[in-house]
């Protein structure tokens, strides 16, 4: 079983005609990147929202008919690797206005492969894990997908809740503030406390050095008893 058999087929919208906007369909390692592409572009200014994700094969067909998409079947947004992001206006609605070009080099920088850069057909909402070529999109409709770091499974479930959090509150600058504050928490490097270092005394080194047999034993003895002598004696001040 791959994972295009244990989660896709399993879910709950497969066969939906609807626009599908939620990124627990998505393949973890590209639902981490479109979420890290939708902190970065409000950190630039940017209104965005994600507007399209999974998408049905019954609902890729009728785009097609529409002249929307090219493809007829087997598109990325089906295989849980492209989504399509749009701008928000002043009152949150989605619109195709905007500055594309920003938003195309944000995706690029994560590694993401943008429809704007794309010549026969400009799709510039759309972003996708992989590059459009057969040979690349073949290995996804056949569930091979590109390995990603494992670590993004124990932290996914909660940035996804916070990006949650934001949509049902509108877009507010508190909820972004806390999806933006969990996000750098992920990547803080816990502060080490400085531990005073303990000097032995180079005589004491040296005239061990000399000694054989139970030298050393006298070494670890005297160490020891210096370490003990510096805790009393920080132990006293704090006290004091």
């Amino acid at each position: 079983m791959g994972w295009y058999k244990d989660r896709i087929q399993q879910y709950e919208h497969y066969r939906f005609l609807q626009v599908v906007s939620d990124v627990k369909p998505l393949y973890p390692g590209f639902a981490f990147l479109i979420l890290k592409l939708f902190i970065n572009a409000y950190k630039e200014g940017l209104r965005i929202c994600i507007f399209e994700t999974y998408r049905s094969q019954e609902r890729q067909l009728d785009l097609f008919n529409k002249e929307k998409t090219k493809l007829k079947k087997n598109g990325m947004h089906h295989f849980g690797v492209a989504a399509d992001v749009v701008f928000r206006t002043e009152k949150n609605y989605p619109t195709w206005e905007g500055e594309w070009s920003k938003l195309g080099q944000i995706g690029r920088d994560l590694g993401l492969y943008w429809g704007g850069d794309w010549e026969s057909f400009r799709d510039c909402p759309h972003f996708q894990l992989i590059p459009a070529l057969w040979e690349e999109q073949i290995k996804i409709v056949n569930d091979e997908y590109p390995q990603y770091d494992n670590k993004i499974d124990n932290y996914l479930e909660k940035i996804t809740s916070y990006y949650k959090r934001v949509k049902d509150n509108n877009y507010s600058e508190d909820s972004f503030r806390e999806l933006i504050n969990f996000y750098s928490d992920l990547f803080t490097v816990p502060k080490i406390e400085k531990i005073e270092t303990i000097e032995i005394p180079e005589k004491v080194i040296q005239i061990n050095k000399r000694k054989s047999n139970n030298g050393w034993k006298i070494l670890l003895n005297q160490i020891l008893n210096t370490i003990l002598s510096k805790l009393n004696k920080s132990s006293k001040k704090s006290k004091n």
